[in-house]
């Protein structure tokens, strides 16, 4: 800031307010490209599940144990094979049953797989212990956009798509 010794008046030279207008251009172009466009939750929804099955597949290796999925068309749990039969994740995992948003719903590459009664009691997928998984895939859709999470195979845990 000068200051002009006849006048007494204070101002801002040229290059001080260039660096200020320099500063809040900068700022205003980080903010805008830290803002999320308008949500989609198809793609959060297969985003999320393509974690969920990273870290099934993880868990099953460093556990030693087989995790299973067990999918409906609003959504998804996780079965842990214990003692000879499948049971329920426990609430404290970072397995937990997911629920889809209501324009969501889910298709798998195969059908539920049922006992002798017709109940579904063992998982349609499973990771095994061994990191050795067949390859799956799963389709999250609405009206709006389509996704696929893939699992297992040779190339992992992947998601892929985009709107319709």
């Amino acid at each position: 800031m000068t200051i002009d010794a006849d006048t007494g008046r204070a101002g801002f030279s040229l290059v001080e307010v260039l660096v200020v207008l320099a500063i809040v251009g900068l700022m205003t172009g980080a903010a805008y490209l830290t803002m999320r466009p308008a949500s989609d939750p198809v793609r959060e929804a297969a985003e999320q599940m393509q974690l969920d099955l990273a870290r099934a597949e993880t868990l099953a290796v460093t556990r030693g144990n087989f995790i299973g999925l067990r999918t409906h068309a609003r959504g998804y749990d996780f079965l842990i094979y214990e003692n000879g039969t499948w049971v329920a994740m426990e609430r404290r995992s970072a397995l937990t049953a997911r629920v889809l948003p209501q324009s969501v719903t889910l298709l798998a590459s195969f059908g539920p797989r049922s006992d002798r009664d017709g109940q579904v009691r063992v998982p349609d997928y499973w990771f095994d212990p061994t990191g050795a998984n067949d390859a799956a895939r799963f389709t999250l859709q609405s009206s709006e956009a389509r996704w696929q999470v893939s699992a297992g195979g040779r190339s992992g845990t992947r998601i892929s798509g985009g709107t319709n």
